[in-house]
């Protein structure tokens, strides 16, 4: 289960919605504000300032499905390392076309209120579909090496972009189809029901709709005839006032109650947090906060209480309705009078407060085992802020961000207050890759280059990557290992544009050689540049989980990317780990060379050469810096050396004269 609401789709359709949380208020508060003024008389219905809060709620409530596909297409493609302005557009265009959103009717366009339900469907399928595209279809990177490498990617999305939205032309008459043959499934039998039975049946699919993320009352009542709810469902009281007073207590899914639950809870939960935000809107029965940030939408755990709660409040208040223990009048009242309120104005006293009471204590016992399992079992945070497609460092930081806002923990503030200054730094400047030469001591040439991390801060100058340790403590490598890759890759496509095919190493968070995903992806944005990328990875990426280190390993040789261990030596020495694993290279780290000044220190590091060219491995030795230590490692024949004998990291304009210019020393 955990691992099905952490799956990227369902984690990016909840962005999208709390997203969109700014929407929600805007709209309620302005409904509320009306309904309010309306009510106590504040406004006649004929006022300037009623008709201009009413025409506002209006078209906000028009453009809520605009919105949501903007939102979703927005979400889905970034979050699965596309663009996410390119996804938005694509959703909204495909909703606005092929879900009839926008017609023309007689030479004028009008905007659609019937295509609710495609707001949701389209976006989705658009934007898996562009993403399986944008990573199926051949891309002629080389053909556009020349160009900036904003515009290569916008000229990359044409096709896919062209092809998803033609395709909905075969896909839309499909989903009609569909939902003809659900609607007819689900239309109610007005012949043959009672107004009960219609009703419950009526609860029953508009919670269905909710949970998909439609509007449920609306979209029942725009597809299916509901003259029923102005009959009697008892007497006395018709089956709309019936519904609103005494079976959504609270609002859709009777929230009320799981707002009450919410509070048995620890405090500082995600599900207590955001049920305490909704209460000024709850007691209004305005819905969406707790549909769209708990979530109900699309969340299987709380699909049980969201439609069980309601379907025993209808059981129940039915049957004691029924029996006349509870006084009823013929009142017609809004759908957003409080809980309570409603109760004691249907029941003329007492008594509807009563069963009110009853209902919401019995729905708050049907959520809390449902809360407080979603608690401890699913977190959605945690999960969101591990979404590590994204290539786009700015949209990361926002992720970021948002994660540092939520830290409860004093404790924390220090630490917090350090990674949000790293993370504006970094914001603020420019990330840079410099590449440092590797020496071949047995031809004399160079052999590759180290990718070192740079940043040029906003004043101009250029320093290294202090930011690491900052980063790593706080979980949010996955920013720089994205952008590492992607500029690599790019680098890889600017020399070969010079028509040089350097071998180049990049160094990746430990975790990322454990992770299938990271390393498919790896081998697919480096299909073009056979042989020329090695991954360094330090020893203590392998002590988490050999075998799916030992298969990714495989899999990157497979792709001829060369797997390197780096800074062997500190941390996790392992010589039976390394024993196992299938690597050709390891790199002695520059510490164990800064001892050589002693005898000890000599000894030492000629012992780790020796037992490593037993186990026939490629050593480089990192750190050289002087005559003394060259001749050193020249003496112990390690094959690879790498420092500023030779040279410091450069950047990447000056690599190919570098390599002209080369001599051996």
């Amino acid at each position: 289960m955990t691992k099905l609401l952490h799956g990227r789709y369902l984690l990016s359709l909840r962005e999208a919605f709390i997203a969109l949380i700014p929407y929600f208020v805007s709209s309620a508060l302005a409904i509320l504000a009306l309904n309010s003024a309306l009510t106590f008389n504040l406004v006649s219905k004929d006022s300037q300032i009623a008709h201009v809060v009413s025409h506002s709620a209006q078209i906000i409530l028009l453009f809520f499905p605009v919105v949501v596909s903007i939102s979703i297409g927005f979400f889905l493609t970034k979050n699965y390392a596309q663009s996410g302005i390119v996804g938005a557009l694509l959703a909204v265009l495909c909703f606005a076309v092929h879900g009839e959103f926008l017609q023309l009717n007689k030479g004028e366009f009008t905007l659609s209120s019937t295509s609710t339900a495609y707001a949701i469907i389209l976006p989705s399928i658009s934007s898996l579909l562009f993403i399986y595209l944008m990573r199926t279809l051949p891309q002629p990177r080389r053909q556009f090496s020349a160009l900036s490498r904003f515009l290569r990617e916008k000229f990359l999305v044409i096709l896919p972009f062209t092809l998803v939205f033609f395709s909905f032309y075969v896909w839309t008459p499909l989903l009609g189809d569909l939902g003809y043959l659900i609607s007819l499934w689900l239309a109610p039998d007005i012949s043959q029901a009672s107004v009960a039975e219609l009703t419950f049946q009526r609860m029953m699919a508009s919670h269905t709709f909710w949970f998909f993320g439609v509007h449920g009352d609306n979209t029942f009542s725009m597809l299916f005839e509901e003259p029923f709810l102005a009959e009697n469902v008892v007497a006395n009281l018709s089956a709309k006032t019936f519904y609103d007073t005494f079976v959504l207590i609270g609002g859709t899914g009777c929230f009320a109650g799981l707002i009450v639950a919410s509070f048995w809870l620890k405090k500082g939960t995600h599900e207590r947090n955001v049920a305490q935000l909704s209460i000024p809107f709850t007691a209004f029965n305005f819905c969406e906060i707790i549909l769209f940030a708990l979530p109900i939408f699309l969340n299987p755990v709380l699909l049980i209480p969201f439609i069980l709660a309601p379907a025993i409040n209808f059981f129940i208040a039915f049957n004691v309705l029924e029996w006349g223990w509870v006084n009823t009048n013929n009142l017609e009242i809004s759908w957003m009078t409080p809980t309570l309120i409603s109760g004691y104005q249907v029941s003329g006293g007492i008594s509807g407060v009563i069963l009110q009471l009853m209902l919401l204590i019995v729905n708050a016992c049907i959520y809390y085992p449902f809360l407080k399992w979603h608690s401890e079992q699913i977190h959605y945070q945690k999960a969101l802020n591990q979404l590590s497609e994204q290539l786009n460092i700015s949209e990361q930081l926002r992720s970021a961000s948002e994660s540092q806002f939520i830290q409860t923990q004093r404790a924390k503030e220090r630490s917090s207050k350090a990674l949000n200054k790293v993370l504006e730094e970094l914001a603020q400047g420019q990330l840079l890759l410099y590449y440092q030469p590797q020496i071949s001591q047995v031809t004399g040439g160079i052999v590759g280059y180290e990718a070192l991390l740079r940043l040029r801060k906003s004043d101009g100058t250029i320093v290294g990557p202090y930011f690491i340790d900052v980063l790593v403590k706080h979980g949010q490598t996955s920013i720089i290992d994205s952008w590492v890759i992607e500029q690599a890759a790019a680098d890889l496509e600017h020399f070969a544009s010079q028509e040089y095919w350097p071998v180049i190493s990049i160094n990746v968070n430990p975790t990322l050689i454990s992770d299938d995903k990271s390393v498919l992806y790896i081998c697919d944005r480096f299909k073009d540049f056979p042989k020329q990328l090695k991954i360094e990875v330090v020893e203590s990426s392998y002590f988490n989980d050999k075998s799916s280190v030992i298969t990714n390993i495989n899999r990157l040789k497979q792709h001829e990317i060369a797997t390197v261990i780096d800074d062997f030596g500190t941390g996790y020495s392992s010589l039976s780990m390394l024993a196992d694993l299938p690597i050709e290279q390891v790199k002695l780290d520059k510490a164990f060379l800064d001892k050589v000044a002693t005898e000890q220190g000599r000894e030492f590091y000629s012992a780790v050469v020796q037992l490593l060219h037993q186990m026939n491995k490629q050593l480089v030795a990192e750190g050289v810096e002087s005559q003394p230590q060259l001749n050193f490692v020249k003496g112990l024949k390690i094959e690879v050396v790498q420092g500023w004998y030779y040279e410091k990291a450069i950047p990447k304009e000056h690599v190919l004269n570098y390599f002209n210019d080369f001599k051996m020393v």
